[in-house]
């Protein structure tokens, strides 16, 4: 085989092989340039961003603990990236609505989401399907931290300890209000928990927000509120509420006269909500790897540690990409079966 036959050029002209060939050798140069385009491209992105301020979705309204650990981040977090970092409260759904709303931003790194695993997902199989798909609309980020909840009463509520609370509502089914942040909110399905493992009956109260949830419980709308330490504290420390029992491994130091759930008699009652950055999918890898690094710093400063304890969250290891992708399904999936357990239902 002569070589005019070899490479499909038999029978043309000189001319015509020539231009054969300078074809072929531009759909190489094509091939191979604009992957590599795409990738100077997608790191000068990265060492760009941001040009304009970042805005940051809490799915939650402002006064509760994610709102208030998200400012704190966003306020660290606009240092580092030397860009203003706007925090935007979207409440509803228990975390559902304004993680929609981030979901279908724009993939360009100027909106995140601060949630927890209610935003990724942290549904019961029978809620109402959700408006967007947390595994293919959302990028995990980062995880920042942790934070118990607080049970806490009206001060006339005569229960002074968890034990009391329960004997309490035995004594009276159906007659106790119990706050949370919205259906399907982490606090929601701890008090389903609780309900299902002491066989008592109580009314649901869901909020946007545990801001809400705690004046109501101030002005003695309900009764109880199971609500995030930033927003429990300052309260208990007031007089205004009750704290009966933090569901930490151990007490929190702003509030260190209230018990653990263990301490109160209530054993492998460990839980809380996790709190993680998420972007929408299709953000550029560049920019994520950006934030990832800022975040992982952030967390590591020993100013940004003592902001965490001030608002009782506790530090976690900062984990991103694969394994903190890995992590937060994991966390989901534990919910929901815990959720499934407590025999959770649709409101």
């Amino acid at each position: 085989m002569n070589w005019r036959t070899r490479f499909g050029v038999e029978g043309n002209s000189t001319e015509e092989t020539i231009n054969t060939f300078r074809c072929a050798d531009a759909v190489v140069v094509r091939t191979i340039a604009i992957p590599l385009l795409m990738l100077a491209f997608g790191a000068a992105h990265g060492e760009n961003y941001p040009q304009r301020p970042v805005k940051m979705i809490v799915p939650f309204a402002a006064g509760g603990v994610t709102d208030s650990v998200g400012r704190v981040v966003a306020h660290y977090l606009g240092e580092r990236l030397g860009q203003q970092v706007v925090v935007e409260n979207r409440g509803g759904g228990g975390g559902t609505v304004g993680s929609e709303v981030a979901a279908r931003s724009t993939p360009d790194g100027y909106t995140l989401l601060f949630g927890s695993a209610e935003s990724f997902g942290l549904t019961y199989p029978d809620a109402k399907r959700l408006n967007y798909d947390p595994e293919k609309d959302l990028t995990p980020v980062a995880m920042i931290a942790r934070a118990p909840n607080v049970f806490v009463v009206h001060p006339t509520v005569k229960a002074a300890t968890i034990k009391e609370l329960i004997e309490l509502a035995r004594a009276n089914p159906g007659k106790l209000r119990y706050g949370s942040p919205g259906v399907g909110s982490n606090a929601h399905i701890i008090g389903e928990m609780f309900k299902d493992r002491f066989h008592i009956d109580m009314i649901h109260v869901p909020y946007k927000g545990g801001g809400a949830g705690i004046n109501d419980v101030v002005s003695g709308q309900i009764e109880l509120l199971i609500a995030g330490s930033a927003t429990a504290a300052p309260r208990i420390r007031s007089g205004q509420v009750r704290g009966l029992a933090v569901t930490g491994a151990a007490r929190l130091p702003i509030i260190p006269n209230v018990p653990t759930m263990g301490e109160a008699g209530v054993s492998d009652f460990v839980l809380g909500p996790l709190f993680c950055v998420f972007a929408p999918a299709g953000t550029p890898p560049a920019v994520i790897a950006r934030l990832e690094r800022e975040i992982v710093a952030l967390v590591g400063s020993p100013e940004f540690k003592q902001r965490l304890i001030d608002l009782g969250a506790e530090e976690v290891e900062p984990l991103t990409g694969a394994a903190f992708g890995h992590y937060i399904r994991a966390e989901v999936q534990r919910w929901r079966e815990m959720a499934v357990l407590a025999g959770f239902k649709k409101e």
